[in-house]
């Protein structure tokens, strides 16, 4: 919300919004101005986040929160799609930056927490160019990432393969900020 009231005529965007609703309902915007996409349940828009990015590329968000499905390659096709639906001086959020053991990251799920292997996505933006990534280090880790117009993504396809023990290696080199770090940044 605080990123929110930065922006005039505010447009949001969530990937996943699952049943409850929880962030998408807390959201003080006209639904006219928030668009909410899960293929299940939730939201305003029942579809994946594919085929909402295919069919509506025309939108442009100033703040975005990605918590769609859990696996490395959807979120990068997410966080790829969202960069580029994103106006200029926008906010991107991920959730799920941050699992806290070996279950919680495994896919398919199979534990009752799970935040999937999307951490390979931080590891992505970590090495990317003109990013400004951070992690705040609340609710398994909530991605913070503002743009630089000449940014560049930096695909590691050899994430595919990495584990658990890769991310504890990884994540020496994360930027991970306390919540008053975050509100700031």
């Amino acid at each position: 919300n605080k990123a929110i009231s930065k922006f005039k005529d505010c447009k949001y965007l969530e990937i996943g919004v699952a049943a409850s609703n929880k962030v998408f309902n807390s959201i003080p915007l006209k639904m006219s101005d928030k668009f909410g996409v899960d293929p299940e349940n939730g939201g305003n828009l029942r579809m994946t986040s594919d085929e909402f990015f295919k069919k509506h590329s025309d939108l442009k968000f100033d703040v975005i929160f990605i918590d769609g499905l859990h696996h490395y390659d959807q979120c990068q096709r997410d966080c790829l799609n969202a960069m580029r639906q994103l106006n200029k001086n926008g906010i991107i959020f991920l959730h799920d930056m941050l699992p806290r053991c070996e279950l919680e990251q495994t896919t398919p799920q199979n534990y009752h927490t799970w935040s999937g292997d999307v951490w390979k996505v931080a590891v992505e933006l970590n090495n990317s160019k003109n990013v400004n990534f951070k992690i705040c280090n609340i609710d398994r880790g909530i991605g913070i990432l503002k743009l630089s117009e000449d940014y560049e993504y930096k695909k590691m396809p050899e994430l595919f393969s990495m584990k658990f023990e890769n991310y504890l290696n990884f994540k020496e080199k994360f930027k991970i900020i306390n919540s008053e770090e975050a509100l700031d940044f």
